[in-house]
């Protein structure tokens, strides 16, 4: 649901490589159907490393499928330059990035560039007006317009992470935990409300 998508999307924007893996052999033999007329798509079966086409010679590495997918074992053999994916919580130990920014690997963090699905619930409530790209509410964060859209925030997060010199994946932390402490414009402090009552009546306890 994600990376046949992004595939597509790849090939419209003149990709020159594209290689993806799929472990479902029906959903493989569709994938490889599908894209059977592209010279420059492969779509591999996954091997007994579920994690090697991530070590593929190739620019940009984008994990789509499940978490924890970089971690010690993983991100030395990485080759690519840059890591952006749509996958949630790719950090298998999300205090460290396992070296990449150290060693020029640029992370881009999931929640920061795979937002747009909990944005898209969250604006529900207000209706639609059109497809994505059609709704201003939704296509303004797809731009370069608006200071809050991925492509600004991503930038602010890597210009950060450079000036402070953290990692990426902090000072995406750092960024995310400053902007919870300001008032929402409707809701006001909300979220702290909700986590007050979560914690009063014992979420997350072991008990």
């Amino acid at each position: 649901n994600v990376g046949d998508p992004l595939i597509s999307f790849l090939l419209e924007k003149g990709a020159g490589k594209i290689i993806a893996s799929e472990y479902q052999p029906e959903r493989l033999k569709q994938m490889q159907e599908k894209y059977s007329g592209y010279s420059n798509v492969s779509i591999l079966p996954v091997g007994k490393d579920p994690n090697s086409v991530l070590y593929e010679d190739v620019d940009i590495v984008s994990p789509c499928a499940y978490g924890g997918v970089l971690n010690e074992i993983t991100v030395p053999k990485i080759k690519a330059k840059i890591v952006c994916g749509a996958a949630n919580n790719q950090l298998l130990d999300p205090s460290t990035d396992y070296g990449m920014t150290k060693n020029g690997l640029i992370y881009c963090p999931d929640f920061v560039v795979n937002r747009m699905g909990i944005v898209n619930c969250a604006d529900e409530h207000a209706g639609r007006a059109g497809s994505p790209l059609e709704d201003p509410l939704i296509a303004k964060h797809l731009g370069r317009s608006d200071p809050n859209s991925v492509f600004n925030i991503i930038q602010s997060v890597l210009k950060n992470a450079k000036e402070q010199d953290i990692s990426t994946a902090k000072a995406a932390d750092d960024m995310a935990n400053k902007l919870a402490l300001e008032n929402h414009p409707i809701f006001g402090h909300r979220s702290i409300d909700i986590i007050k009552y979560l914690m009063n009546n014992g979420w997350g306890s072991s008990s």
